[in-house]
């Protein structure tokens, strides 16, 4: 009788964790579902899900000496998953942060799949933190130091000069400035510039109304 209900409370205490793991991904896919993400709301629901499936197959199956093993696979097939949403255009990367929400989800699984309910919540939580509050934090940082490399073409070397100048006017910092001189006479100047959104636009602004240039880029 006694066994009975300790198999019963065993069995109970596993599906217990199941739900909560349903429940863990769906709060962290959702986030990533309003953002219109690759890796959304049942996603990460079913990664955090099968990752607890797992961990409780780990030491259901009794091999006491080897319960790591299947931890350690699950990392590598997440590890896979995550790299199918990360993207290259041309010189930007996307879809590093929701590799990411795969990996903590998967991790976020293991715990509840081990039996460490406050620390997976603490983990939910932080999570979210990090995707959602931090957000403002990325953007404040980004508006106030943004790097463009740009491409700006003279159509004379002697307005070239003026460059350096102009974005000192603007408050902007600039580096690795390279000059190449094209056989019809134009000077190409490429450099990197660093500093407030609204001081970039302003520039932008300044190179379109010169007619010495002849083109730019960024």
């Amino acid at each position: 009788m006694n066994q009975t209900f300790l198999s019963a409370h065993i069995y109970n205490d596993e599906i217990l964790k199941i739900f909560l793991s349903v429940l863990s991904g769906s709060i962290l896919g959702f986030e990533r579902e309003i953002r219109g993400k690759s890796a959304g709301f049942r996603t990460l629901a079913l990664i955090c899900f099968g990752s607890t499936i797992f961990t409780i197959c780990s030491y259901l199956l009794g091999v006491v000496d080897n319960r790591d093993r299947i931890a350690a696979n699950i990392i590598t097939g997440v590890g896979f998953l995550g790299a199918g949403v990360i993207f290259r255009n041309n010189i930007t990367v996307s879809g590093i942060t929701t590799a990411a929400s795969i990996w903590i989800a998967a991790a976020i699984g293991m715990l509840i799949g081990i039996g460490e309910f406050t620390l997976a919540g603490i983990s939910v939580a932080l999570s979210l933190f990090i995707l959602y509050a931090m957000d403002y934090i990325q953007f404040w940082i980004d508006d106030r130091f943004q790097h463009r490399d740009y491409v700006i073409i003279f159509k004379n070397k002697q307005e070239s000069t003026t460059l350096s100048h102009q974005l000192k006017v603007f408050g902007l910092k600039y580096n690795n400035l390279k000059v190449a001189r094209t056989s019809d006479s134009q000077i190409t100047l490429e450099v990197q510039v660093t500093g407030k959104k609204n001081k970039l636009e302003g520039f932008n602004d300044w190179l379109l109304n010169q007619e010495t240039i002849d083109s730019f880029d960024w």
